[in-house]
Formats: structure tokens, sequence, C-alpha cells
């Protein structure tokens, strides 16, 4: 009998111990926890590579760098600073891939916070799945008129760039402040060319300036002299080309081959590159504009500084329109960590989604998901530096019209 207690005193020790081991494995690694690791499914590879290491991956290789060298991020939950990891997945610039890359990201590395991937339509394609899981998502390259659609199947995706309805609303104004009589509208075929056109159309159509061409190109397309030419019969004053860097760059080329330099001249996403102002060189690009402005004059906390880290870390400028929010995204992050005490994404949601944080591209709030307060509407180049000129109440220069012509070529 006293055997048979003895053994089950035994047992029953070996079972409390066995769960003691059992919690302090589970519960173990949450104590010990000393990263944070972020996700990322962004194009390292394919066609839309090269704006997506420019406009993000650098940005976030850069903030990450400066948290790490100041002792990660404080998480009150964990009672001491973490450091950040990034995690990067490569989605070969197709939709389906990131998808994917998003859910592994998410299910099996099982990572703390998520980066989104370049682009509008790759921003929408994951936004319901990162809803769906719990993760919130701050998007620096998500421009479209649908999102207002969109948030409410995707609470945890936040927008801080500029939209279409604020732009198309700044472009028109200043058409109208510097004189255009007349328009031509070209636009490529996916989603971002088809909702910027479509919002900027019908608000020139309610003034006095005539639109003479509204026509789209193919996404991807080698070859647009035939375009060019159409718009040179309209001679029209002012072209407005909602573009992205491939064609931005092929269009410029082409047009100064053609010799054509309307007096307005207009671009979507690329000609705020400084490698677009050294390509073409700073008194070919005079004058030219583009969707979305920041530089570093902009009144914000940190500008400056944000600038010269960039050129300190990478060797050149940063460029001058989305890459700033890509930081301050990540600014915004931390700081809500610091707000939240946690890396518990319902909580982080609820600070990101109701306070104001300052960043380089100035005070960040929130409304309805989107960020109303961005730096500059249109940007255009002038000796230089890439100068907000809309709307007129955060100018950093006048605008300069009429743009002058194509330098001489000998």
């Amino acid at each position: 009998m006293k055997k048979d207690v003895s053994k089950g005193f035994v047992n029953v020790v070996f079972i409390v111990l066995g769960m003691l081991t059992f919690l302090t494995m589970t519960v173990g690694p949450a104590a010990a926890k000393d990263k944070i690791r972020i996700g990322c499914a962004i194009a390292l590879s394919g066609m839309n590579a090269v704006p997506a290491r420019v406009s993000q991956v650098t940005e976030y290789k850069l903030w990450a760098e400066q948290t790490n060298a100041k002792g990660g991020v404080y998480v009150k939950k964990y009672g001491k600073k973490l450091a950040v990891e990034l995690v990067f997945y490569d989605d070969n610039s197709n939709i389906e891939t990131c998808t994917k890359m998003v859910e592994k990201l998410i299910v099996q590395e099982k990572v703390d916070l998520m980066l989104p991937p370049w682009g509008t339509a790759f921003n929408f394609a994951v936004a319901p799945l990162v809803s769906k899981y719990g993760y919130i998502m701050i998007g620096s390259t998500v421009s479209s008129a649908k999102w207002k659609e969109l948030s409410v199947k995707a609470p945890y995706l936040f927008i801080i760039l500029n939209q279409p309805q604020k732009q198309g609303k700044a472009v028109t104004e200043l058409l109208q402040d510097v004189g255009v009589k007349s328009v031509a509208i070209v636009y490529v075929a996916d989603l971002f060319g088809l909702e910027h056109s479509g919002v900027v159309a019908p608000l020139i159509g309610q003034t006095s300036i005539e639109i003479a061409m509204l026509k789209s190109y193919p996404l991807g397309a080698d070859d647009l002299s035939p375009l060019i030419k159409r718009i040179m019969a309209k001679k029209v004053d002012a072209v407005l080309a909602y573009s992205y860097p491939d064609s931005t760059f092929l269009l410029t080329k082409q047009m100064i081959a053609l010799n054509y330099s309307p007096n307005l001249l207009f671009f979507g996403v690329g000609q705020h590159y400084p490698d677009y102002r050294e390509s073409f060189g700073s008194k070919t690009v005079e004058g030219i504009m583009g969707l979305g402005a920041w530089n570093p004059k902009v009144p914000a906390s940190g500008a400056r500084d944000f600038f010269n880290a960039y050129v300190k870390r990478w060797g050149k400028e940063p460029p001058r329109w989305g890459e700033a929010s890509s930081f301050a995204a990540c600014q915004i992050m931390e700081q809500a960590i610091l707000k939240a005490g946690t890396l518990d994404q319902k909580k982080l949601r609820q600070v990101i989604a109701s306070e104001t944080f300052p960043t380089v591209i100035g005070q960040v709030k929130f409304v309805e998901g989107t960020n109303p307060n961005y730096p500059g509407d249109v940007g255009q180049w002038q000796s230089g530096e890439y100068e907000i000129v809309a709307p007129k109440i955060k100018r950093t220069a006048e605008p300069i019209y009429p743009k002058p012509k194509w330098p001489s070529r000998k």
C-alpha cells in the first residue's frame, strides 16, 4: 500500500514537473524576446524592383539602422528596448506571389509587424489579407480614389500618401492659376492611371480649359513616340501624363528627341527622383512638374535630418515624394509601440487610428484611414530642387510657367 502511495506521489510530481516544463517552453520565448521582426513582401526583382527599392526598401533599412543604433524600440510589456529585424520576401513584381508571401510571413514566420508592398494594386490585393489576420500596415505608395470603398473591409490598412481627389483639385487649380488654356491627358492603362485621370479630367472639365485629348497607353510600352506625335498635333498648352517611372523616363527622352516642349509638362511617378534630374541634367528638367512633392525645406520635424542621413547612408539624395512617407510610416509604428507599450496589433491599431504623430513629412493624423495633411500635391524642378508649387498654401516656390524649352543639343 505504501509503495502504491509513493508511486502515485512520484507520478504526480512528474506530471507537475512536466506541466511546469511545458509552461516554461511556451511562456519563456515571450519573456526572453529580444527583437521585433518586421515582415515585408515587396518587389526585389521584376519590373517593380527599382521603384520598390527607391521608394520603400532603402527608407525601411535606414530607419531600422537608426533605430538599432539607439538600442531599438522600447516595449513596456518587456521592460526593455528591442532591436528591429527586417524580413524581406521577394514578390517578383507579381500580385499573386505577393499575397502568398504576405500570408507566409504572418502565418509561418509569425512576424511581429508588417510593412507594405510597392504600388496601389499590390496594397489593395493584400489589404483584406492583413485585415483578416489583424496586422496593421501603413501604405506609402498607395493612391486611389476607391480607397474609401475598400477601407470598410480593410480596417488595418492605413494610407499615408496623398490621394487622387486632393491632388486632382490641386492640379486643376494650378492649371488655372498659371493660365493654361488647353491640355492633353495621357495615362498608363492600369489602376493608377485610370483613377488619377478619372479624377482630374472631370475637374478640369468644369473649368474653361479645353481637354484636347484623353488617352491611355499600355503598361510597359517601349515606344511612345506615336502618342507624342498625336499630342503635338493638338498644339496644347499643357500635357498631363499619369505615368510610372519607366514611361516617365521614356516620354521625356522621346519628347526631347522630337523637340516637343509644351508650356507645362507634368508626370505621375519618377520625375521626382534625383536620378531623373541626373539622367537628363538640371537644365533639361527645369520646370517639369509632377504628382506629389516633398523636400527638406518643409516645416516638419526631422525633415532636414532625414535628408542628410539618407545622403550619408546611400551616397545620394532621397527622392522628393512618397519616399519620405515610407520613413514616416516606420516612425509612426515606433511611436505607436511606445504609446501602446505592446506589440499587440489591436492596441497598436487603436493608437494609430486616434493619435497624432510628428514625422519627417509633418504631423500625421489619420482620418478614416488616410492622411489628409501631405506636404505637397504638385512639385516642380527649379534650379536643381523639386519645389512644392501646389497647393498654394504649402508652396516652397512660385511655379515657373511656361516651362523653359529643351536646351539646345550640340
